[in-house]
């Protein structure tokens, strides 16, 4: 018996917090209840209006970030030219060399901002997260071949790209890869000696001799960074989950097998828009 009326007050209860009449009867503290959904619409069409609801974000970034971008046309002798809108591929793994945007920056910001971090994405598809454009080191706007062993500054595209520098320095203790703890690469605002690379020939037996001729595009290239004369690398076995999927880490570290040649991680080459 004292179960049976343990019982019946906890139904009770449920019945009491359980709305039973329509919404329009008034009952208990009706007031409330009306203004409470009148705050809540209240909220949702000002959050619509300064396009901060999630589904406004998301389109935020479509928009802009992952929009298609358009690549150089390739030249009949396919040299590469300064100016030239290219993409970075990594050979090995297939992935493209491509800013590495936070969730929360994609959502707030339409372009992106300095520091960005780098990564190699299998997303291939030209957009301004992995368009580079290949400008001189000394600011002059050149319209001639660029060369092995020429020295020059890779920029991200006006608007959403925002004209970052891809940057590099010596790894310390605070200023490193999240993996695999060496020299870090990223998009800056600089204007230094830390922002100028240059290509090599990969085969290192006649590198000297490829100094000063044209880059052929579709070849297999080195990036070097002038600086620390350390190459651009893809580490394929770090790996991290970004909003655009899973993605490889990039760092600024020469790899060197028995013969002394560079591994595949250094190895690169570049794409453009080939004619049909």
């Amino acid at each position: 018996q004292h179960y049976k009326s343990i019982t019946f007050i906890e139904s009770r209860k449920v019945r009491m917090a359980t709305r039973t009449y329509n919404p329009a009867v008034r009952v208990g503290n009706w007031i409330e209840d009306v203004q409470l959904e009148e705050d809540i619409i209240k909220d949702f069409q000002e959050k619509k209006d300064a396009g901060e609801l999630l589904i406004q974000k998301t389109h935020n970034v479509m928009n802009n970030l992952l929009r298609q971008e358009k690549l150089s046309a390739q030249t009949e002798n396919k040299h590469l030219m300064f100016g030239s809108r290219i993409n970075l591929c990594h050979i090995a793994s297939g992935t493209v060399l491509s800013s590495k945007v936070s969730e929360l920056k994609s959502r707030t910001s339409s372009q992106l901002k300095s520091p960005c971090d780098m990564s190699a994405s299998l997303m291939t598809n030209p957009c301004p997260r992995n368009v580079f454009q290949i400008c001189s080191a000394d600011g002059e706007i050149l319209k001639k071949p660029l060369c092995y062993g020429q020295k020059f500054v890779l920029k991200t595209l006006p608007g959403p790209g925002g004209e970052l520098s891809l940057w590099s320095d010596r790894a310390t203790f605070t200023k490193c890869a999240a993996k695999s703890r060496l020299p870090v690469v990223q998009l800056h605002d600089d204007s230094s000696y830390n922002v100028v690379w240059q290509f090599h020939c990969r085969n290192p037996l006649i590198r000297m001799e490829m100094e000063g001729n044209p880059v052929v595009v579709g070849d297999t290239i080195i990036l070097n960074h002038c600086k620390t004369n350390q190459n651009l690398a893809c580490m394929s076995q770090y790996q991290r989950r970004t909003p655009y999927g899973q993605e490889m880490e990039v760092c600024c570290k020469t790899f060197l097998d028995s013969h002394k040649a560079e591994t595949e991680e250094n190895l690169w080459t570049i794409v453009v828009n080939k004619p049909e």
